[in-house]
């Protein structure tokens, strides 16, 4: 595999610069021409506009000279007047519509304000008739010359400002294109060179300076591994099977690792089940010392009496524990199989409360419910969810023998919770710390009597019900333990 690799490792880098090359040089490109494209179309339009200015220019010029010309043919001279009116009311409307700049829209409107002047007065000049034509045709001139002419020769020289402006950034432009590609031309063949001799050196260092020294390994695994050198630069085959002999050692010595593992691993179930051993014989042999001193007291005497009801209901009682524990160890050593249908968990923690309802009233505890109104239903098996609840619920009373208050709550699954929640909290003294993070572990206990098996358990049908389980104290005061069960 070394082979096929180490190509891969050499190219990737490679390629790698390579597309970022061509990204930036086609980024790059892409922008410039951007710049090109936008400066040519404003010299285009700068260029229209100094056109069309000009025009106007021109022809407000012409209109301005036969209003003071003398010699003009009066006959003619409306109809003349007429025509320059036409044309310069069209080349504004040319130079209206290439105006996009905020001063070439302010001159073209001052423009159109003196053309509009001067056509009031000349109106009013044709409806005054021949006589007040020599003074008025002067006036129109003037006018016509300050209003028209004047900021036509204004938007002729910005626009032309304009022009040449759009040229020096063409210009610029274009340098920037020239270095650009100037760059690209010398720094991408210069940045391949250096790639390559990095990589070359690199590769040559790991092949000519390779040493895999297992010695210094020997204590992990075996002293006559010898070390991997590459002595020939280039005899990678022979490298790879150099290593592919190194890997089936260490294979080897895991292969070991893992049944020595296994061999710990079987000696501490051994041992776990000694410890249960130990603790179904401690909790059995009290029960049995009650029943051999009652059987051997009610042997006494020539004809043995029936044992009292008394006596009786000790060796009941004492049985009933011997029953408990081994029940108790036989569940943690062989769960039982689920066996899951659509339960209502309400249903479920209620017949719980019901069970222990006697016990409750017995040590004065008062169970505070916080059930949702609807029925929360699942698919459990209810036996053993009952199971899990009735434990905790035994164990919140363990801690509560003067009385106190078992709050029991329950939180149907939602759209943004998928899960049903149940929280059994006590107003009890609280988990202790040294027990605290093992608190589900088996054999973990603070009682006098018991195995230490019962949250072992409720762990173990919890998470068959792909479920979790938590405990942990609450600030004021007590300990809380909840379980989810997934919808």
């Amino acid at each position: 595999m070394l082979t096929r690799r180490l190509p891969l490792k050499l190219l990737a880098p490679t390629l790698i610069v390579s597309l970022l090359l061509a990204g930036t040089c086609i980024f790059v490109a892409l922008y410039l021409n951007r710049l090109h494209t936008d400066v040519s179309i404003d010299f285009v339009e700068n260029l229209q506009s100094s056109q069309a200015a000009e025009n106007l220019a021109q022809t407000a010029i012409e209109l301005r000279d036969l209003l003071r010309d003398k010699q003009r043919d009066p006959a003619t001279f409306p109809q003349q007047v007429r025509y320059y009116e036409h044309s310069l009311d069209r080349r504004l409307e040319a130079s209206e519509n290439l105006a996009n700049l905020d001063r070439e829209k302010k001159l073209v409107a001052d423009i159109r304000s003196g053309l509009d002047e001067f056509h009031r007065q000349w109106q009013a000049r044709s409806d005054g008739g021949p006589a007040t034509g020599t003074g008025s045709d002067e006036a129109l001139a003037d006018l016509l010359d300050k209003r028209v002419v004047r900021p036509c020769q204004d938007l002729l020289s910005y626009n032309k400002e304009q022009v040449g402006q759009s040229g020096r950034d063409n210009i610029v432009i274009v340098n920037r294109l020239t270095a650009t590609l100037i760059v690209v031309g010398f720094g991408a063949p210069l940045v391949g060179l250096l790639m390559g001799y990095a990589m070359a050196r690199k590769v040559y260092q790991s092949i000519t300076q390779l040493s895999v020294r297992i010695r210094d390994a020997a204590g992990r695994l075996r002293k006559e591994l010898p070390a991997v050198v590459l002595e020939d630069p280039g005899d990678l085959p022979d490298l790879h099977r150099q290593m592919q002999g190194v890997l089936e050692e260490i294979e080897s010595v895991v292969d070991r690792l893992q049944q020595r593992e296994h061999e710990v691993l079987r000696a501490e179930q051994l041992a776990a089940v000694g410890q249960v051993a130990a603790g179904v014989a401690h909790e059995l042999r009290n029960p049995l010392t009650s029943v051999k001193m009652l059987v051997q007291t009610g042997m006494e005497g020539d004809r043995p009496p029936g044992l009292p009801s008394d006596d009786l209901a000790i060796i009941e009682r004492e049985v009933r524990r011997m029953e408990t524990c081994i029940q108790t160890f036989l569940d943690f050593a062989r769960p039982p199989v689920s066996e899951r249908r659509v339960t209502d968990l309400n249903a479920v923690i209620h017949r719980a409360l019901t069970l222990l309802d006697g016990r409750l009233r017995r040590q004065k505890v008062t169970v505070a419910l916080d059930l949702p109104p609807q029925p929360v239903e699942l698919l459990i098996d209810a036996e053993q969810i009952h199971q899990v609840v009735l434990n905790l619920l035994l164990n919140a009373l363990d801690v509560l023998p003067h009385g106190g208050v078992i709050k029991v709550e329950v939180s149907g699954p939602t759209q943004e919770q998928h899960s049903a929640i149940v929280r059994v909290q006590d107003s009890g003294p609280g988990l202790a710390p040294a027990i605290k993070d093992t608190l589900f572990e088996p054999f973990v206990t603070t009682k006098e009597t018991g195995l230490g098996l019962g949250l072992s358990i409720c762990k173990r049908l919890i998470e068959a019900h792909a479920g979790t389980i938590h405990a942990a104290n609450v600030p004021e005061g007590g300990a809380v333990v909840s379980f989810t069960l997934p919808a």
